[in-house]
């Protein structure tokens, strides 16, 4: 792939406080090739010294990695990537290694899938990258580097990381300090079978050890104090531990994230000398679901606030001055910190908006300027998108059920098309930030909801755990809630609303066929579950064959928040059993490299042809459920714009 290195990137500078005009704009909107690719230039790092900046190109497989020379502005060099795997993180090491992180999908036995994920280095200058960890250490035995997982980019030594490796027979988490010249190293320190994870402090040392007994169900941090650890916090029968994010930065005491009896989920410091924890952050209203790390120390300088909007809590004052400065720069944006110099003078920033793509900012604070450092979609900077509102509507049993309203471009008065569009891990949610397929479809002219319904993180504590148990339940009645109040508030034509869904969003979309027939007339289910007992017997392992945390969570959580696989409920409301009710044409999407979720739209889509149902199935070729592919999601988009097409420009007849 040849890279262009447009001059504007590094010669024409923006002043901080200088709007940006824009191109003009589009004439048409872009087509799905150009929505449905993935970034060009994306997981943009900057390193230490501000010498080099580099980023990763996804728009094709495999993803290649740029670094660029910021002081001579030329490209250093192109890393060709091994053909397995994805690319998942870039850090830089020091101001000469650049660490990449890539992960596979391993399907092994007890039918659970596991990510595995490897670490390279590789020289800014040149060279071969090298395999972290290598063999040899200071215990027997060599380390498999695909059970090994980088913690910390920036160990006590120069040149150094640390990981986390299993090793012994009973795959002990081992905490080691790794070379990035040859790969060498040598042990820290020894976990057991239950570590889960290590938190490191400024120095890079050791300060906790995160433990989970699958058995007994507890759940420890410890401490050490001197060459002693001790237990600093403890739950026992617990499915859904306590968030452990890191230290703050004077090591005085451990960030966690939890409700601790709360309404909300809140930033809690644990002094290391366990004295009594006290709240670091927190909001009446939201939960607190993130936190911003030094780039290089790992400590937690600032918390992000959940809720309809995302926005930042700092804990560190250099840290706030800096976010405060970059976001006056950009006042209509979002802005996020991607990381700067160890002098401070240079900060990565993101600024995106929901009808503004992410765009890269190098900004240079003795100057009082900002580059534009990387576009990861550069063919939709100034095209005319939609904006997206934040909204909320009465649920039937008086809950406020917050949503996103995405309207078309120029959207003419009265009543749109609508396109219901819910998140696709039932316990996750939406961002109102640049949403790649919210847009496209928007730009297609119709309207987009997004519905928040119960069970998604970041509205609290109640508000989550109320969708536990309830998949085609209260779930589903608060999306079937939000497409009625659309159309009471005369937003939505009530003869061209289609409801299309992503993973759990398929089942939501396939249920609101069987269940609410007449509220749709279409729906499209992309890698969908459509039967949730066979779902559960596949994904929830039978042994504990990749850790005690891993097995027990998974099982536990999956039961906690879905229900068993021998649940008759969830038997009743899987569309599957329902394909006789559905009355409206179905589009199924499946990758062909996802054997549960493959087998689950195969099944869905035989059911509705043999009840005599309309039905059109689109099998990805070499795709598995994520569409890790541009010409997947490009296939994906051209599906879905040519079936709303046939069934939402013109209202359908009488039935």
């Amino acid at each position: 792939m040849a890279y262009d290195v447009r001059s504007a990137r590094f010669g024409a500078l923006l002043l901080l406080l200088s709007p940006c005009a824009l191109p003009a704009p589009a004439v048409a909107p872009p087509t799905a090739a150009i929505f449905g690719s993935l970034p060009a230039e994306t997981l943009v790092v900057l390193s230490p010294d501000g010498h080099w900046l580099a980023w990763a190109d996804q728009r094709e497989a495999p993803a290649k990695v740029a670094i660029y020379d910021l002081s001579a502005h030329k490209m250093q060099r192109v890393l060709s990537l091994p053909d397995q795997g994805r690319l998942r993180v870039l850090r830089w090491n020091d101001s000469e290694t650049l660490l990449v992180v890539l992960s596979e999908n391993i399907d092994s036995p007890g039918r659970y899938s596991s990510e595995q994920t490897w670490t390279l280095a590789y020289d800014a200058t040149g060279g071969d990258g090298r395999v972290l960890p290598g063999r040899g250490g200071n215990k027997p035995g060599a380390v498999n580097a695909r059970n090994a997982s980088l913690l910390f980019a920036h160990a006590a030594h120069p040149h150094a990381v640390l990981m986390t490796a299993a090793l012994g027979r009973n795959q002990e988490k081992w905490l080691i300090e790794v070379s990035t010249q040859d790969g060498s190293w040598q042990l820290v320190n020894e976990g057991t079978p239950q570590t889960v994870r290590w938190v490191i402090d400024i120095h890079g040392d050791p300060v906790a050890r995160e433990d989970w007994d699958s058995r007994g169900h507890t759940y420890r941090v410890s401490v050490w104090r001197g060459e002693k650890l001790q237990e600093l916090l403890r739950r026992d029968d617990t499915v859904e531990q306590p968030n452990l994010a890191g230290v703050l930065p004077d090591g005085s005491a451990l960030v966690v994230l939890t409700a601790n009896g709360r309404p909300h989920q809140a930033a809690w410091a644990y002094p290391v000398d366990g004295s009594a924890p006290h709240v670091l952050a927190e909001d009446p209203e939201t939960d607190v679901t993130g936190v911003y790390e030094d780039p290089y120390s790992g400590a937690i300088l600032g918390v992000f606030l959940g809720g309809s909007t995302i926005a930042p809590k700092w804990l560190d004052a250099t840290a706030q001055h800096r976010y405060d400065s970059v976001q006056h720069a950009f006042p209509s944006k979002m802005v996020q910190l991607y990381g700067w110099t160890y002098d401070g003078t240079k900060t990565l920033a993101m600024a995106q908006a929901s009808n503004a793509p992410p765009v890269y900012y190098l900004i240079d604070f003795t100057s009082h300027r900002a580059d534009i450092a990387a576009e990861p979609f550069p063919n939709l900077t100034g095209v005319p998108l939609g904006e997206t509102k934040q909204i909320s509507y009465t649920a039937r049993d008086g809950t406020q059920i917050p949503a996103y309203l995405t309207l078309p471009p120029g959207a003419p008065a009265g009543a749109l098309p609508l396109v219901v569009l819910p998140h696709g891990n039932a316990n996750s949610r939406d961002y109102p930030v640049f949403n790649s397929d919210v847009q496209f479809v928007a730009t297609r002219g119709y309207a987009v909801l997004q519905p928040q319904f119960r069970g998604s993180s970041g509205f609290g504590e109640a508000f989550r755990e109320a969708g536990y148990r309830q998949w085609g339940g209260l779930m589903q009645d608060d999306v079937t809630d939000g497409v009625r109040a659309m159309i009471d508030q005369h937003i939505a034509d009530p003869h061209r609303i289609c409801i299309v869904g992503f993973s759990y969003g398929g089942y939501v979309a396939l249920a609101g066929a069987a269940f609410t027939p007449q509220l749709y007339a279409c729906a499209i289910g992309v890698n969908g579950i459509f039967d949730v007992p066979a779902w559960l017997h596949a994904v929830v392992p039978r042994s504990p064959v990749f850790g005690a945390k891993t097995f027990s969570t998974a099982a536990d959580t999956l039961e906690k928040r879905v229900g068993s696989e021998h649940d008759s409920r969830l038997v009743a409301k899987s569309p599957i059993n329902a394909a006789g009710s559905i009355t409206i044409p179905v589009l199924l999407i499946y990758g062909a490299d996802g054997p549960i979720m493959d087998e689950q739209s195969e099944r869905m889509g035989h059911a509705l042809q043999t009840a005599g149902k309309p039905v059109t199935l689109v099998k990805l070729a070499a795709e598995d459920h994520w569409q890790w592919h541009t010409e997947a999601r490009v296939q994906v988009l051209t599906s879905i714009e040519a079936f709303l097409q046939e069934h939402l420009k013109s209202a359908p007849p009488e039935q």
